[in-house]
């Protein structure tokens, strides 16, 4: 494969997805409308959403020697994902058995004892000092900084800061992407306008907040405060929406789209992969892409 472009790091998982109508309740049994298994993690996702839109992705990260590990690769290879940075531990490789509500647009998650990463191999290494962008996850953060990668010394970093991130120093990242909820905690006293500019401000940084249906707002010090809106599409999942947003924003970056056209770019990349019951399965190439944005016209 050519150079590497981006490499995504941290949570690789395979996961069971039930799809009905209403939660069971205690010891009832409800008919699935469809069952799936399929890969997932906020670090994975994010890669098969890159390397779908044309950029040529690798991930790192830590899996099991086990019969879920050998589908996580091959799950890559069909997406033209190096794997180069894996590395095999000794426990089952993460899972998650999800169950999806049509009436309440809402999943019930029971997660398997998490995977413990490893530290990032000589592959993952050589990998991330040779790319453009870095794109961990929640986990991914802390292997990077026990590799010593930091920020201005080798990729722009981006980070997915989908969890516990209200203490982060987000000078860290060049690409901080929280939700609006994280944006909320990290600034209880001020409005989310604020909240984005003072954390942009402080760390000298992008900060893009994604808004589930509503889209996305950002601001930089080039950019000022921007939104896009979201799209409206049939949905039969959300699960993994987030983490298809991130990658898709990445790759639109990439691509040189200025930042407001690239979360737009993006925020319809995750709305059509809302269109699969797992969250990697209906992800759009970028001539998709380009036909969807063409017929909203």
């Amino acid at each position: 494969m050519s150079q590497i472009e981006v490499v995504c790091v941290g949570v690789i998982t395979i996961d069971t997805i039930a799809l009905v109508d209403i939660y069971p309740a205690e010891d009832e049994r409800v008919l699935a409308k469809e069952i799936v298994r399929a890969g997932g993690g906020p670090a994975a996702v994010a890669a098969v959403a890159l390397s779908r839109l044309g950029i040529r992705t690798a991930i790192a990260g830590t899996i099991g020697a086990d019969a879920d590990g050998i589908e996580v690769m091959k799950i890559f290879a069909r997406e033209n994902i190096d794997t180069t940075g894996i590395s095999f531990g000794e426990n089952a490789t993460s899972g998650s058995v999800i169950v999806a509500s049509l009436e309440h647009s809402t999943r019930a998650i029971s997660t398997r004892q998490p995977m413990k990463p490893q530290v990032l191999n000589e592959g993952a290494r050589n990998l991330i000092r040779q790319a453009r962008w870095v794109h961990v996850d929640h986990v991914g953060v802390e292997q990077l900084i026990e590799a010593g990668i930091t920020r201005g010394t080798g990729p722009l970093i981006s980070f997915d800061a989908g969890y516990g991130v209200e203490k982060f120093d987000s000078s860290k990242v060049d690409l901080f992407a929280p939700t609006d909820r994280q944006i909320a905690a990290r600034y209880p006293h001020l409005d989310f306008a604020a909240a984005l500019e003072e954390d942009s401000t402080n760390a000298g940084n992008t900060v893009v907040a994604t808004r589930g249906s509503e889209g996305s707002t950002a601001f930089s010090q080039e950019t000022g405060l921007v939104s896009a809106p979201g799209f409206k599409v049939e949905v039969k999942s959300t699960l993994g929406a987030g983490d298809v947003f991130h990658g898709a924003l990445v790759a639109q970056l990439i691509h040189g789209h200025p930042l407001q056209e690239a979360m737009r770019r993006a925020n319809a990349v995750a709305a059509l992969s809302c269109r699969g019951l797992d969250g990697q399965s209906m992800i759009p190439t970028t001539t998709e892409l380009n036909e969807y944005l063409e017929a909203q016209i």
